[in-house]
């Protein structure tokens, strides 16, 4: 059985796409074209043959030319007359057998007609044909990867990376929101005019490092920031078979915005760079429904 199908479904429908793409026999015809051309060519002999016996003061031009339309006419209307009489059976024979002639030609003409239809339609039969085995081949493979990867854990699944990329994207998000324009430091209390002027001095320090720190990261939030983003470049390297070139490319360029390799960056432009890697990336969205189920 698995042989009479990988020879119905495999073999031959390749070397049959095969032999009318790149060969030059192509197509191998089902009808014979020659006895076609022969049968043609008989058949205009007879009726020329009766014409001259039957009718020998036609003109030869008309006889020429009903020859080679193959035209019956006469021939059926004499039929019809000489049946009437029983003397006249040897011309009623040899009409019914040049009528067996007309027909035997419109028989081949119909097979061959079948047969350029056939050929236009080849490939598109032969690939009906391979569909199951096409089908055989994704169903194997789609088990093979359940087992590679669910029961032997040789690699995490798609679903899986993905949604580690995404929580560690949600990370960023969580530490950059919590530092984007955070409200100012608490004026520190004062004990006496000199300590006042001091604390004046000192808050207006803090107001100006407030200023910056809302639109930049300190250096411990930038470390923890760099350590993210190391971690989703290490999820893009270790499972680069589950992106695509330009998927890859594109999130390496955002992550190096990110982290200020391309420039300085503000804490609300980085927000906004995590906004459009969202909007831009299908693995970066949450199908709600299978967590549902």
């Amino acid at each position: 059985k698995i042989n009479e199908f990988c020879k119905e479904h495999i073999s031959e429908p390749c070397l049959s796409i095969y032999q009318e793409l790149f060969t030059r026999t192509g197509r191998i015809d089902v009808n014979d074209r020659k006895a076609r051309i022969d049968t043609i060519e008989s058949l205009k002999r007879m009726i020329r043959s009766w014409l001259d016996e039957t009718f020998a003061d036609m003109p030869e031009a008309e006889k020429i030319a009903m020859s080679n339309n193959m035209d019956i006419s006469l021939i059926e209307e004499l039929k019809e007359e000489s049946i009437k009489h029983i003397y006249e059976i040897n011309s009623v024979v040899r009409c019914s057998l040049i009528e067996m002639q007309f027909i035997k030609k419109e028989l081949l003409n119909a097979l061959v007609a079948m047969d350029e239809l056939m050929g236009s339609n080849e490939i598109n039969a032969r690939l009906a044909a391979m569909t199951p085995a096409v089908i055989l081949v994704i169903g194997i493979r789609k088990v093979f990867r359940f087992i590679f990867y669910a029961l032997f854990k040789f690699g995490a699944p798609k679903q899986e990376i993905y949604a580690s990329f995404r929580k560690t994207i949600l990370d960023i998000e969580r530490l950059l929101l919590m530092r984007d324009d955070p409200p100012p430091n608490p004026p520190s209390l004062s004990w006496g005019s000199t300590r006042h002027a001091r604390s004046g001095s000192v808050e207006a320090d803090d107001v100006e490092n407030n200023q910056h720190s809302r639109q930049t990261l300190s250096a411990a939030d930038l470390g923890m920031l760099l350590l993210h983003i190391h971690e989703c470049r290490s999820i893009l390297w270790e499972s680069r078979r589950r992106f695509n070139n330009d998927v890859l490319r594109n999130v390496s360029e955002d992550l190096a915005e990110i982290a200020g390799e391309r420039g300085p960056v503000s804490v609300r432009q980085q927000l906004q760079i995590l906004s459009r890697m969202s909007r831009t990336y299908k693995f970066m969205k949450v199908d709600y429904s299978s967590m549902i189920g």
